[in-house]
């Protein structure tokens, strides 16, 4: 019975239910507080059903069921909680409003500042930025397919032509090679500075350039020396130093020796009335000095005996230059022919160079005394070679009378020559080949050059307008130092034997020292052991 009214009871209809969901919110609105836990009186019929259920869901369970009656299944009370629809429309039939939250918009404030990061973070922020050009307007492809296909030019129209004509003319295009490296750089004319803006690039001016000395070269002399009645005449040559430190000059018509070693002074010999016109030291034997006079003869002196050796005689005029190779005294006259002397044997002639027009006034052996180099009043130097008597090479690149010369000591046919006052040049020579290596215009006549026995340096002597001494670096030929100090022109220059010291005599009749070189002191070591040596010529000198 107890199974049947249970039955009875689930079968009926639902008559009360849980409150819905919408009226609950509704009445929660109008009571403006929360709803406590204990449901309202409208569902005490809901809790008693559900009392109810749960008392037959108990008794279904209990021992005290009939289990004879198995035909009979056993029914599960059905859950309780449905689930009811929301309801769109009011109590009055109004459709009701979605409670659509509002969006709430939170205050930012200022932003914080993002700063630029700095050393400790290992990145830099750069201070420049690279600008790279526009590419829009330039046309790679039509470029490329011009220059793979040779374009002509002649297709272009006018307005074109002359656009890269105007380029060529800006840019100094004269050839499709626009570097070329085997050609020398345009020269500046000298009236014409900064009058043509075509001309990019210039050789140097012959400006001193001062960072080019490694050394500090003094600017005044060391010491001076009185020369009284020199004879101021270019073609000659009248000063000379010897290995044994001791300096020569020909003031008028006597010769005068200065020991640099202890400052003495003293006579050699006076002839009379006979000017002397050449001098040069034997390098063999230093004892031993020749003497070229204006009458046309060579004399061999003893400088330690202070007596007159022997007189070689001979030229049809006077001797104006001296050479000296071992045992053999080259002499130049001015007749232009040039003579070779034995000093070993008595009939000292033993050779006749003939190829000078005019006065020989330079005479010059190379370092290996293989050649012989012979500067000239007909504007030509030639070289000899041995005992040839037909020349191996004439320069004829000066445009005077070449009275300076002077061989590379560290190349053996390296010859420098400089001519007087219409060519102004030094010109530097393979004397091998006879080519023309370098030249340079130094402004003003050259009267005399000197090598530097340590390094590619040269000096020369000049005359107007500033009578100076130019040390110059080889090959740049760039001017090191500018020395003046004399009032007329310089005559001759002499090399110390330990390559330090420049001797320069003037037409202003002094002679100054000027300090220009280091020392070499293993240079030094040698040369003194070479000229304490026992002497080979005076021991053949007949």
């Amino acid at each position: 019975m107890l199974a049947k009214s249970c039955d009875l009871k689930l079968n009926e209809p639902v008559t009360s239910a849980a409150v819905p969901r919408w009226k609950r919110k509704e009445q929660e609105g109008k009571s403006k507080h929360r709803i406590s836990s204990k449901p309202p009186s409208n569902n005490a019929s809901f809790s008693s059903q559900s009392n109810v259920s749960s008392t037959f869901g108990e008794s279904l369970n209990s021992s005290t069921v009939d289990t004879q009656r198995t035909d009979v299944p056993v029914r599960k009370a059905p859950s309780l909680s449905l689930k009811m629809p929301y309801k769109t429309t009011n109590s009055d039939g109004t459709p009701k409003k979605k409670n659509t939250p509002k969006m709430q918009i939170k205050s930012v404030g200022t932003p914080k500042k993002v700063k630029t990061p700095g050393k400790k973070l290992g990145h830099q922020t750069p201070k420049e930025d690279r600008f790279i050009a526009p590419r829009g307007s330039n046309n790679f492809d039509a470029s490329g397919f011009h220059i793979l296909n040779n374009h002509d030019d002649s297709k272009d129209s006018p307005l074109t032509r002359k656009y890269k004509e105007g380029m060529k003319q800006n840019l100094n295009i004269t050839s499709e090679k626009i570097l070329n490296m085997r050609t020398k750089a345009p020269v500046n004319q000298a009236n014409a500075l900064n009058a043509h803006s075509k001309v990019l690039f210039s050789q140097s001016t012959g400006m001193v350039n001062p960072q080019a000395a490694s050394r500090c070269i003094p600017q005044t002399e060391w010491r001076v020396l009185d020369a009284p009645g020199v004879n101021n005449d270019f073609y000659i040559n009248l000063l000379d130093w010897s290995p044994r430190n001791i300096l020569c000059v020909a003031l008028g018509d006597a010769a005068y020796l200065w020991d640099a070693s202890s400052g003495e002074i003293s006579e050699l010999c006076s002839l009379g009335e006979t000017q002397i016109t050449s001098v040069q030291w034997s390098p063999v034997s230093p004892q031993f000095l020749a003497i070229g006079t204006a009458d046309n003869t060579v004399q061999l002196w003893n400088v330690e005996k202070q007596a007159l050796v022997r007189t070689m005689a001979g030229h049809t005029d006077r001797v104006g230059s001296l050479s000296w190779s071992d045992f053999i005294l080259s002499s130049g006259s001015r007749s232009g022919a040039i003579f070779h002397h034995d000093v070993r044997v008595a009939q000292h002639h033993i050779a006749t160079l003939v190829g000078h027009d005019q006065e020989v006034c330079g005479l010059a052996y190379s370092p290996d005394k293989s050649m012989l180099a012979s500067g000239s009043n007909d504007n030509t130097v030639r070289v000899w070679q041995g005992t040839d008597t037909v020349p191996l090479h004439t320069l004829i690149e000066h445009t005077s009378a070449v009275k300076a010369l002077a061989w590379c000591p560290t190349s053996q046919k390296l010859l420098a020559t400089g001519g007087g006052t219409a060519d102004r040049q030094i010109c530097f020579w393979n004397a091998g080949y006879g080519s023309l290596q370098n030249k340079i215009d130094t402004g003003s006549q050259v009267s005399s050059l000197v090598w530097s026995l340590n390094t590619k340096e040269i000096v020369s002597g000049h005359g107007y307008s500033q009578n100076q001494l130019t040390v110059w670096k080889y090959p740049s030929m760039t001017r090191i130092a500018e020395l003046t100090g004399h009032a007329d022109r310089v005559l001759q220059l002499a090399m110390s034997p330990d390559g330090s010291t420049v001797m320069s005599l003037g037409a202003d009749e002094s002679l100054r020292l000027w300090k220009i070189f280091d020392v070499d002191p293993a240079k030094k070591e040698e040369r003194s052991k070479k000229s304490d040596s026992r002497s080979k010529l005076s021991m053949r000198l007949r």
